[in-house]
């Protein structure tokens, strides 16, 4: 999990600063590897190898919004969803705060990279790619 704090200006001139929380389950990433034919990380693998920018950006969006949601006070929850079952990350997405967010992780890929790997799950970071089926995008950063 990842808690970024976010300063931005919001629609009424205000400077705020606020937390956001981002982060993938085991399900959620077995989900994305399941979603598509071939796994998710092979999908992300040929998009890479084709250089197909627009794909690439829309695939980690996606992943960003997927991953946000709100912690409970009681640190026992990461909420996606309303009480209603509407997606948190639509309400985010529509804020300054998004922008902010998307102008600095979207600087290089390093950034982009560190991003990635901080939403997984602890125990898949430490697993390494080769024992978890987790996105090509969120592979261990090797310096």
């Amino acid at each position: 999990m990842i808690k970024k704090t976010i300063t931005y200006t919001d629609y009424l001139g205000n400077k705020r600063t606020e937390d956001f929380y981002f982060n993938l389950s085991k399900t959620e990433l077995s989900d994305m590897q399941m979603s598509v034919d071939g796994g998710f990380n092979v999908q992300l693998e040929k998009m890479m190898n084709a250089a197909n920018n627009k794909e690439i950006y829309d695939t980690f969006v996606d992943v960003v919004l997927k991953a946000y949601g709100e912690l409970s006070p009681d640190g026992r929850y990461h909420l996606k969803e309303d009480e209603d079952g509407h997606k948190l990350y639509k309400k985010f997405k529509q804020s300054p705060a998004y922008d902010a967010l998307m102008d600095e992780i979207c600087q290089d890929q390093n950034t982009i990279a560190e991003f990635c790997k901080g939403i997984l799950p602890k125990e898949v970071q430490q697993e390494g790619p080769q024992d978890h089926k987790a996105p090509a995008n969120v592979q261990p950063i090797n310096r």
